[in-house]
This record gives C-alpha cells, structure tokens and sequence, in this order.
C-alpha cells in the first residue's frame, strides 16, 4: 500500500509554550537579496550531512490556482540564512530569516521566513522529513514539500494536469529526487522519491515508485523512474506509475526527452504529446483521462 498523506497546518502556540527558551549558538545572518536569488546555484555542503545546516530544495503548489513553482532554502549552507522562490509565472521572490520569531531548543527547531511577497515556517525538527508551515504569497496560501540537497543534489520539477473535455478536474503536480536513489539504472539518473499532487484545495503526497518494462526502448526490464537521466536536466523517464488522490486511484506516464524536445512513453517506446493520465473512483463508477504538462 502506497504511503500518502495530507499536508496539514501545525499549531505552533503549543510548541512555543513548552519551549520558550533559545538556544545563541547559531548566529544568524540576515543576508542580503542579491545572495538569495543565487541560491539556485548554489552547491550544497557536501561535509556537514549529518546536521541540520545545509541547503533544502523543493516545489510550491497554490491550494487554489494552478500557480507553482521551486523553493530553495539556505539553512547555514553558506553561513546565511533565506530563500528564493521561483514561480513558473516568472516572480523571483527572496525571503529573509527573522531571527526574533525563530524558535530553538533541544527538541525543536524553527525558522522563519520573510519577504515582501509573504511568509513561512521552516520546521527541521525531523530532519529527515522537513515541512513548509504557513506558507502564503501574495494572500494565496501554498503546499510545498521539500527535501535536503546532501552530496547528491535534490531535482525538482513541475507540471499541471487536467481531465481531457473537463477543466473542473485539474490541478498541479510535482515530482522530486532527493539524491539519495543515485545513478539506479546505470545512465546517470537520479531515482524520483516523491510525487506531490495538489487538486481542489487539498494536497496528496507518495513516496513509493514501481519499476517499469522498459525493454523495448532502453533494455531494461526493471527500469526505477528517474529525473536527469542520461545526465541531462530535465531529462525525465516515468511511466506505468500509480498514485492514489482525490478518492481514486491513477495510473500515469510522465517521461521527456529535452533533447529531442518531446513527450515519451518507454514502455510502449514511442513518441507522445504530453503526460498521461488514467483515474478511476474507489467504486470504479467513474473514470477520467487527462494530459500531464510539464512546465
């Protein structure tokens, strides 16, 4: 069974009342704006794996409109602390830590963000599964999921779906590799650890992928999903995936070639137009097909 789950909000005001001491041994730099719209490049620490410092990536998915985009957090990473969201609308926006509303203690650990476009909360308290809490941009409230970009760099990328002949079932999609499912095809990919699907105002997570038949097109009978195959960014190979969201469960295809400039389905080895998608009700009463666009 596949594992999913709802982002939901965290009431912070129980944590601030059984934690209301802070630790000073971080110092914290507010840095500038200029260094924040360059953490898209910035390469994460590739010694300080085992802390919380570091540099965290991932996707932003509005609860209500198709707006979306990627999140870089720089957690001590290079000594600064902020973050740069870049929507596919074209806005670069930076954030800067306020260091009186960051909370620290032996048991948890919280940053906040701030920018002239909105807000969030960074909860690193699980390291190993860091949340976006509160995230709002212009008044529009967001889902995000992001992940730590260790040795091996983290890839996000981002696409909207929608029901052929039906607009009223669409949404926003993203998929992500944390790095920590290296080169598993032998072509230099990185294996995708998680899909975030975000449709009527609510959000669907799922961390498990299934190898595919890939024979005909790449001599693999056991293909993992990757992004950046073949070493090419954006290069994306996943099909015969299937996700559960909004009561029904969906079997897609999401592969491309950006050198050839086109949709692929590797199972079938032939060329397509866009991503695909098959959902079907729990009940099996209802069904739709729809298209997959990356951005």
């Amino acid at each position: 069974m596949k594992r999913l789950k709802s982002t939901y909000v965290l009431v912070f005001a129980i944590v601030l009342l059984v934690s209301c001491t802070q630790d000073t041994e971080d110092n914290f730099d507010i840095d500038t704006t200029s260094s924040a719209l360059l953490l898209n490049t910035q390469q994460p620490l590739l010694t300080d794996d085992a802390t919380v410092h570091g540099l965290y990536i991932g996707a932003v998915l509005s609860e209500t409109t198709d707006s979306r985009g990627k999140i870089w957090i720089n957690i001590g990473n290079d000594g600064n602390y902020n973050a740069l969201i870049e929507l596919v609308s074209g806005e670069n926006l930076t954030f800067e830590l306020n260091p009186g509303e960051t909370l620290q203690s032996s048991e948890y650990l919280f940053f906040e963000f701030e920018g002239t476009a909105g807000s969030f909360i960074f909860d690193t308290s699980d390291i190993n599964q860091p949340r976006l809490r509160e995230l709002s941009l212009f008044n529009e409230n967001y889902f995000a999921q992001v992940v730590r970009s260790r040795s091996n760099m983290a890839s996000v990328e981002t696409a909207t779906f929608s029901e052929t002949g039906n607009p009223a079932f669409s949404g926003t999609w993203s998929l992500i590799a944390d790095g920590s499912v290296s080169n598993p095809n032998g072509n230099n990919g990185e294996g995708i650890t998680s899909v975030l699907v975000v449709i009527s105002g609510e959000d669907y997570e799922d961390f498990e992928f299934d190898s595919f038949n890939a024979t005909a097109c790449l001599g693999n009978n056991d293909y993992v999903p990757t992004l950046n195959s073949f070493g090419v960014n954006g290069y994306i190979i996943s099909d015969y995936q299937t996700t559960m969201f909004a009561n029904g469960m969906t079997k897609w295809n999401l592969s491309y070639d950006p050198m050839g400039s086109t949709y692929m389905n590797y199972q079938l080895c032939d060329t397509a137009t866009s991503g695909t998608f098959f959902w079907s009700s729990l009940d099996g009463v209802v069904t739709r097909y729809g298209e997959i666009i990356l951005d």
